[in-house]
């Protein structure tokens, strides 16, 4: 559960979490503890306009609170469930944006790792006057640590629609960085179609009116065709079809 909060005269956005909360919504053998802590630590490595900044972690009674800068502005998600429509331009321009911030995660420097964020979705992604905020790095992988895959494999978890292909699930709990750049393909389609992507069937190219060369860049995307070996391959072609 995320909340706002306010102190002296500033927001913040606090995370909360505790082990009963974990037991019930995600049945998984890590404690919030752990999930907070690790949550924390990738934060404080990273330093990036659109990615909210981490502030403080600690805890009270039996939840885990992080808090974290705040982000004004809606989430892709409450956009589309409030109606609004996406042109392909539009999306192309989305895609771009959420693709340079991956480029910069997926980049190791000398004060951090590689970061996977592994969580790609439109309820993780603000948009607020023409800039795109990723936020929620509560699956994030930095590349290589054994610490997170053993803590990560322990809440192997994907929050998307009972009939998602096995294929799907396998994808976004990928440790590697084509679990990111499938992430980006799948919120493409959903900023069409608002639904979870099946590769055993392909819907969303019969129903969305998409040209086919960015059909084939979102096929490349999510690994249907020939993938994309980095953020920076997809950008270029990307810039191509803008």
């Amino acid at each position: 559960m995320v909340v706002r909060v306010r102190k002296a005269n500033r927001y913040y956005a606090m995370k909360v979490c505790s082990d009963e909360f974990l037991r019930q919504s995600l049945q998984v053998s890590c404690t919030a503890a752990d999930l907070c802590r690790r949550e924390a630590a990738v934060l404080k490595c990273i330093r990036h306009p659109e990615i909210p900044g981490y502030i403080d972690c600690f805890r009270h009674k039996d939840l885990f609170c992080l808090v974290e800068d705040y982000i004004p502005g809606h989430t892709l998600a409450t956009t589309m469930n409030n109606g609004c429509c996406y042109r392909e331009e539009e999306v192309k321009k989305i895609i771009l944006k959420l693709l340079l911030i991956l480029n910069f995660l997926h980049t190791p420097t000398a004060r951090k790792p590689a970061i996977i964020h592994r969580d790609l979705r439109l309820s993780n992604l603000i948009m607020e006057d023409e800039r795109l905020f990723l936020i929620d790095f509560g699956l994030a992988y930095r590349i290589p640590n054994h610490h997170d895959m053993k803590l990560l494999s322990q809440c192997r978890t994907v929050r998307s629609a009972a009939n998602a292909s096995p294929s799907y699930v396998e994808k976004r709990n990928d440790f590697s960085l084509q679990s990111d750049l499938f992430g980006a393909g799948v919120v493409a389609i959903d900023l069409f179609t608002n639904s979870v992507v099946s590769d055993n069937t392909i819907p969303w190219e019969q129903k969305i009116p998409v040209s086919l060369p960015f059909k084939s860049y979102i096929r490349r995307l999510l690994g249907v065709e020939s993938g994309f070996g980095s953020c920076l391959e997809a950008i270029e072609h990307l810039r191509s079809l803008v």
